[in-house]
């Protein structure tokens, strides 16, 4: 039996470039000139763990939900936020929850994508970004500002064999080159890369798309240029000044590591 008398939802998921609203209620809605698509959407319980990292939940929308079909070969370099309110009798909306995509799991009917708290953007105390040597972005994201197609090579798998795979490049790179690096294959799926030397590439986790399409006779993948995430290395990419690190902090404790307060 449908409970008529349930409290309804709305979902605000955003991408950094598209954001998308759903209800969980009966009806479209329209509230404050927004539309909130109707959508068959199931959560799992919010929690108030003092402990972060059980402050997560799952969403479980439709495998032909728009987002969904976005992120069955999801983007690495992406991300995707939620805003979850609630709506009352009279309208009145109430921000409940507010997280980070963190993993999905999909089957033939739906996506269950699992959201860790997002902390900052919940009114909470916490940090948000570290202050550190190394570069603190996510490379090609967003707050890097690089076009990966600008750093892409074409090239031909010839063997797979322990997440090493060995590969015929288009032209000519330099032993590293790819190293925190990208490959994907021409289906999207992506995977980072650990190591490389010569024409041997270690990869961070098993591709599965690249094994089945091996399978097939399909070699081709694109590699993007990886990056040591140090100031010498974003030169490279004529970027430095979108650096996220700071690489001249002191190498030792201020104050020899005593509080200073």
């Amino acid at each position: 039996m449908i409970n008529i008398f349930k409290q309804s939802e709305l979902y605000v998921f955003n991408d950094g470039l598209n954001t998308y609203r759903y209800t969980s209620g009966m009806r479209e809605l329209n509230i404050d000139n927004n539309i909130y698509i109707k959508e068959s959407i199931n959560r799992s319980a919010i929690k108030r763990d003092a402990s972060l990292s059980k402050n997560k939940i799952t969403i479980t929308m439709p495998i032909t939900n728009e987002i969904v079909q976005q992120w069955i070969t999801p983007d690495i370099t992406k991300y995707l936020l939620v805003d979850i309110y609630t709506l009352d009798k009279k309208n009145l909306v109430t921000m409940a929850w507010s997280g980070r995509l963190t993993q999905t799991s999909t089957s033939d009917k739906d996506m269950t994508m699992t959201f860790e708290l997002l902390i900052t953007r919940a009114g909470q105390t916490g940090v948000n970004d570290k202050v550190q040597r190394n570069c603190r972005y996510s490379l090609y994201g967003e707050r890097c500002g690089l076009n990966r197609d600008d750093f892409k090579i074409t090239g031909n798998v010839t063997s797979y064999k322990n997440d090493v795979i060995t590969v015929v490049f288009e032209k000519e790179v330099p032993n590293g080159y790819f190293i925190g690096g990208i490959v994907q294959t021409p289906q999207g799926e992506q995977t980072f890369i650990k190591e490389h030397s010569e024409n041997s590439i270690t990869l961070f986790r098993k591709n599965q798309q690249l094994v089945d399409n091996l399978s097939k006779g399909i070699a081709s993948v694109i590699l993007y240029k990886g990056c040591l995430r140090t100031l010498d290395s974003c030169n490279t990419f004529n970027n430095t000044l979108n650096y996220g690190g700071f690489p001249y902090l002191p190498l030792e404790p201020l104050n020899s590591g005593n509080s200073i307060v």
